[in-house]
């Protein structure tokens, strides 16, 4: 029976749920049984058993520097499971999607700013085999989901990214995730699982 991953994310404009619908994808590649379970549309009530998978893996998209509410609480609610878990040989991955690390050169802060620091809020940094930050989305085209607040907000990012060198195009969806560092990071976690270290 192929060992199974759960792959726990939250997403307010569908970037980081993208991604975990792609590293499912790359997990049954690799012959492995992946459940996507999307925090901010499940009631907690309806969260699977942690004990159920061979490894968990736990993303978040960023917004005005934080977490979304329920991979947040997901996190506080299972801190203390996972640990017991991964004395037990649960193999445990955290990543997050935002603009940070969309700027060439500051992909390690937004590790240090948005993964480290809520890992060591809730005491679990021990508990992590593999994180990562990736690149987000920056929809500016007529058809974005977002809000005109969230819009604007994006807007004034976009601005800040031009200083840092990064091209983004008005008026349309500009994707600065890279697919092979997402790909890298579940192809690792995948052996790590099989390898049942």
């Amino acid at each position: 029976m192929p060992k199974q991953i759960l792959i726990a994310y939250g997403s307010r404009y569908g970037s980081t749920a993208e991604i975990a619908r792609a590293m499912a994808e790359t997990f049954k590649k690799e012959g492995l049984e992946p459940q996507v379970l999307d925090l901010e549309q499940t009631k907690q009530k309806q969260w699977p058993s942690l004990t159920s998978f061979d490894g968990l893996v736990i993303g978040s998209g960023i917004k005005i520097g934080r977490w979304t509410r329920q991979a947040t609480k997901f996190l506080q609610t299972h801190a203390d499971e996972i640990k017991t878990l991964k004395s037990k040989g649960l193999i445990v991955g955290v990543f997050v999607s935002c603009g940070l690390a969309s700027t060439p050169g500051k992909q390690d802060e937004a590790r240090q700013t948005y993964v480290k620091k809520i890992l060591d809020d809730v005491s679990m940094s021990g508990a992590v085999d593999i994180s990562d930050a990736f690149g987000g989305v920056y929809d500016l085209s007529s058809s974005s989901p977002m809000g005109f607040l969230d819009k604007r907000m994006l807007s004034l990012g976009a601005k800040q990214m031009s200083k840092d060198g990064v091209t983004l195009t008005e008026g349309a969806r500009n994707d600065l995730r890279d697919w092979d560092q997402i790909r890298a990071f579940v192809e690792h976690f995948a052996q790590l699982v099989k390898a049942g270290i």
